[in-house]
């Protein structure tokens, strides 16, 4: 595109000096005279480029004819690259799925060979099975009814034998039947009130025993209600104090904490029936304010194992289930007072 360009503007100075001659007057004669005069020149530049601008527009449209090749080369590639992979993958593929299907195919004949050969021999087997079946079911049955016709011939010898070794005794014992035969209907009325008799005295007797055995029982019941009475009324004498005095009362406690979800906390007391009238949370309270972190001194270990082993022995001795023997043995696992915290007080 053609333009026009104003170049700064420049001064062109120009000194002088020369001698002027003037006219005669009344004096003539001649004068020197110098001086400099400064003149502004502008310069305008002209670029025609109409030419060069003709030759750029049509290398600017070849450029793009180019680049519309160019970039419709690029795109034919693309897709050209993009189908081959399409079929080169679409070749593995088939390739690799009708190998498998070979492979599982000829594993399938061969197994069905196998199979085939296997049912084959197994009918066999099975047809041998159901003849030895029949045989043996022949061969017992001829076995069994030959011994059974060997032991019935046995037992007619033996009773044949023993009737004619002890034939009188038989003799006597018939002729004693046929005699308590004929004479059963006759005695049926001595028979019946002596067994009424016989009946009423063997009832007496025994209701006697039961009530012996009743006030035994109870003499025993009383004897242990006595016993134990006079072992609470020793104790209490031993625990109880004549003078009505204060006294610190010791009680087993068992506090409980579960968590139930992450910040919330659930608490159980289980206590005895001493401390039935006293607040739980007053317990609670004061457990909170007791401090915990004190270590079990030996002895207090050494009585505490020594109860503790006391009921784990008396639990193995009653577990009967395995459920039992499993919480029998746990319990005695997880018996640890090492870490086990007192009151440090």
């Amino acid at each position: 595109m053609s333009y026009t360009r104003r170049l700064p503007t420049q001064y062109i100075t120009v000194h002088y000096s020369r001698s002027v001659s003037y006219p005669a007057s009344q004096h003539g004669g001649t004068l020197q005279v110098s001086g400099s005069v400064s003149e502004p020149v502008d310069v305008f530049v002209h670029v025609d480029t109409d030419l060069f601008d003709h030759e750029i527009d049509k290398c600017n449209d070849r450029v793009n004819l180019l680049t519309g090749s160019v970039v419709a080369t690029e795109g034919a590639q693309v897709e050209s690259i993009h189908a081959n992979s399409r079929k080169v993958g679409d070749t593995i593929i088939r390739g690799f799925f009708k190998t498998v299907r070979s492979d599982i195919s000829q594993q399938i004949a061969a197994l069905q060979s196998r199979i085939d050969a296997l049912l084959i021999h197994l009918h066999e087997l099975s047809a041998r099975c159901i003849g030895k079946r029949d045989q043996m079911t022949v061969d017992y049955n001829r076995i069994s009814s030959r011994y059974l016709k060997i032991f019935g011939e046995l037992d007619r010898e033996l009773e044949n034998r023993i009737h004619a070794v002890d034939a009188p005794v038989f003799d006597v014992t018939r002729a004693a039947d046929a005699t308590a035969s004929a004479t059963t209907a006759e005695s049926l009325v001595a028979t019946t009130a002596l067994g009424a008799a016989e009946s009423s005295r063997l009832h007496a007797r025994i209701s006697a025993a039961m009530a012996k055995r009743r006030a035994s029982e109870a003499l025993s019941k009383a004897q242990r209600f006595l016993n134990v009475q006079y072992s609470v009324d020793s104790l209490l004498a031993d625990c109880l104090r004549p003078g009505g005095e204060g006294a610190m009362l010791y009680t087993p406690v068992c506090l409980s904490e579960t968590t139930e979800a992450p910040g919330q906390f659930s608490r159980r007391l289980d206590s005895s029936p001493l401390l039935d009238n006293v607040s739980r949370q007053a317990l609670l309270d004061g457990m909170d304010d007791c401090p915990w972190g004190g270590t079990v001194s030996p002895s207090d270990a050494q009585a505490i194992a020594g109860y503790f082993n006391d009921e784990v022995a008396r639990m193995s001795s009653q577990a009967v289930t395995p459920s039992q023997r499993r919480v029998a043995a746990m319990t005695s696992r997880l018996f640890n007072l090492s870490s086990t915290a007192s009151p440090g007080i």
